[in-house]
């Protein structure tokens, strides 16, 4: 049972190693792949609603609301799979509207921290500057900071599947220990 477990926890590393490689190196193709399924969600989502209208054809004002929220999914669904670059658009341009308003935030911040005439408000200061500064970079060139946050995801899942092959391995070895540990002491006994 324990090399069962092993074994699937080395191989869902490895898959996920993988996962992680396949972003680092095709951030693009990834993010578009993601664009076409959640279009194609939308567009299914939006489907239902639409055929139920006029299916049954509904009265009321939920009739109405539901059929207009049908066509505002199906349209959306149509622009993700009609545009594949639109989550890499949308994406960070949400980013980095998050980003500006969280730095003028600190920024208000370091200009209160230096009213109280601290010296630390320099780095909040410096800090602002820099998270606004990567706020607007996202949001002028929206596609490769798409694939920026992209490679970065990749990286960080690398480094995790890596140390988590570490661990189990670790772990096998530490077992092994405790194994011939304890037969010891049942030999010895």
């Amino acid at each position: 049972m324990v090399k069962k477990v092993y074994r699937m926890s080395i191989v869902s590393s490895i898959i996920l190693f993988l996962f992680g490689l396949l972003l680092i190196l095709n951030a693009e193709g990834f993010i578009k792949s993601i664009s076409a399924i959640i279009g194609v969600i939308l567009l299914l989502i939006g489907i239902f609603p639409v055929v139920d209208y006029f299916r049954y054809r509904k009265e009321g004002i939920l009739a109405g609301i539901s059929l207009i929220s049908g066509i505002f999914s199906i349209v959306c669904g149509l622009m993700f799979l009609l545009n594949e670059k639109m989550l890499m658009i949308l994406v960070p341009v949400f980013i980095g509207v998050w980003m500006i308003i969280n730095g003028i935030n600190k920024l208000q911040i370091a200009f209160e921290i230096r009213d109280e005439k601290e010296k630390s408000w320099v780095v909040t200061f410096v800090f602002s500057i820099i998270i606004i500064i990567t706020g607007a970079y996202f949001i002028i060139n929206p596609i490769s900071g798409a694939q920026l946050v992209t490679n970065i995801l990749g990286i960080i899942i690398c480094i995790y599947a890596f140390l988590d092959i570490i661990d189990c391995i670790l772990i096998k070895i530490k077992f092994k220990n405790v194994i011939k540990e304890a037969t010891k002491v049942i030999d010895e006994q």
